[in-house]
């Protein structure tokens, strides 16, 4: 009867300290991405942050990408391994005169040598 105790616990325990023995520390590599246009109307134009500078999206023959709607633009970056982060939306100006801007932060998994080549980059000069 104690040993089928036993085993029960075990049997409970071995996953946690299975998941403590093999958990290492995830990097990742951040994007700020924000856009111009207007939601009810299509056309938007990307700007991502890469930690170094701020960038027009371009596509892959180095024109300028647009996109007909957030939705076109987000999956483009799904499609390429990002993952949507956080997403949130700044205002400026006074009550009546204000504008909202959206922006996605956006991740990649990297190596931890990646993130720091990255964090060593964006670092002011």
């Amino acid at each position: 009867m104690i040993i089928k105790k036993l085993m029960i616990v075990l049997l409970f325990m071995l996953p946690a300290i299975g998941h403590c023995q093999t958990s290492e520390k995830q990097y990742f590599i951040y994007h700020i991405v924000s856009f111009e246009g207007e939601f009810t109307k299509e056309d938007f134009k990307v700007f991502y942050d890469d930690g170094v500078e701020v960038k027009r999206l371009r596509n892959e023959n180095g024109e300028k990408a647009r996109f007909s709607t957030l939705a076109g633009a987000l999956m483009y970056f799904i499609s390429q391994g990002w993952e949507i982060y956080l997403n949130g939306s700044t205002s400026k100006g006074i009550s009546g005169d204000s504008r909202t801007s959206t922006y996605w932060i956006l991740r990649k998994p990297c190596t931890k040598e990646e993130f720091e080549k990255t964090v060593e980059a964006s670092k002011k000069k």
